[in-house]
């Protein structure tokens, strides 16, 4: 894990003094390592080293297990792609083999039986903001009073996400972005070009699992730069253009949603850097490549800081509209048709 000291302190505190609730909930930006850090603390109280200040090792059966996501007594609970919640029970059909569950139905019983070859048995239930109401209610006994040997651990970008009956029942914590510096610095230390390091740190705005992610597969960093062109390309295009970019990300709204977030948020970090250059704060953009900075300083000196700033909040707001049910196509259509014109 890169960052997250404060985290990682507590982790050590609570394995000495053996001092752990019973469920919680670990919040912070999306791709911030909420779920490595979870994943980590299930190592840590089932791993085989002799010290506890040496746990988690990842080198016994057990972390290797854990990480590999076949541990027995660690579980993964999430939704699954077809479906738009957590469900509590599984689907009428079997779907394909996966290495992770996607209802709650099973914690019930399970959690009642004790492990099966570490000391606690784990549940994991990644973005608990997609649990279902029937679903949260179902695991609130459960969640409340679980077996001694068993502990709950709950993924969000916030805590207001979850259901509060849910929310309730857990102690929070929360894990921060790292600083730019702090990310290229162990970006270059895992073997990254200290140029593209930089760029990624930039890029990532602190999230630490997807500056990983990118330095392990290209594609993603590129990915990002295609979206920032797309959005010029639209911006300096005809309303036609415009409608036509917002037919294309409708469509793939229905099958491909985290794509479109992602577009829309990558869409954001652009007219924030857009109101960076024009508060003369140019050092602290995320677009780095020589022509996107050429771009972002011909932007701003076209739009004004209002534009850019009502641009940005559009966008923001059209993420949220998009995740309350709105109509996808009339939504994009009208973020698209707003946005300010370059040249």
């Amino acid at each position: 894990m890169i960052g997250h000291e404060a985290a990682q302190a507590w982790l050590r505190r609570a394995l000495q003094t053996d001092r752990l609730a019973h469920a919680y909930l670990i919040t912070g930006p999306r791709a911030v390592g909420k779920r490595t850090f979870a994943l980590q603390i299930a190592q840590a109280l089932n791993c085989n080293a002799v010290s506890v200040g040496d746990r988690p090792d990842h080198t016994c059966q057990q972390c290797r297990m854990i990480q590999r996501g076949i541990h027995p007594d660690v579980r993964v609970v999430r939704r699954a792609p077809e479906r738009r919640m957590i469900s509590m029970r599984p689907p009428p059909i079997a779907g394909p083999p996966r290495d992770f569950v996607d209802n709650v139905q099973f914690i019930q019983a399970d959690a009642q039986l004790r492990p099966v070859m570490g000391r606690r048995k784990v549940y994991l239930i990644v973005y608990a903001e997609e649990l279902a109401e029937d679903a949260a209610n179902r695991l609130l006994k459960t969640l409340e009073e679980p077996p001694p040997f068993v502990l709950f651990l709950l993924t969000a970008i916030e805590r207001g996400g979850v259901l509060p009956t849910v929310a309730s029942r857990c102690q929070e914590l929360r894990l921060r972005p790292a600083g730019r510096a702090q990310l290229a610095e162990a970006l270059v230390a895992g073997g990254s070009e200290p140029e593209r390091a930089v760029q990624l740190a930039a890029l990532a705005g602190g999230r630490q699992g997807w500056a990983l992610a990118a330095a392990r597969e290209p594609a993603l960093f590129e990915q990002q730069q295609t979206y920032a062109r797309q959005l010029v390309e639209a911006l300096s295009g005809t309303r036609l253009d415009r409608l036509v970019r917002a037919r294309a990300l409708s469509e793939r709204w229905v099958a491909h949603p985290e794509a479109v977030r992602e577009t829309l948020r990558v869409w954001m970090s652009w007219w924030r850097d857009v109101m960076l250059v024009q508060l003369g704060l140019s050092g602290r953009v995320v677009h780095l490549e020589a022509g996107e900075q050429a771009t972002l300083r011909g932007a701003a000196g076209q739009v004004s800081r209002q534009a850019a700033r009502q641009a940005a909040a559009a966008i923001q707001q059209t993420l949220a509209d998009l995740d309350t049910n709105v109509n996808a196509r009339l939504a994009l259509d009208l973020l698209l048709l707003r946005l300010p014109a370059i040249v």
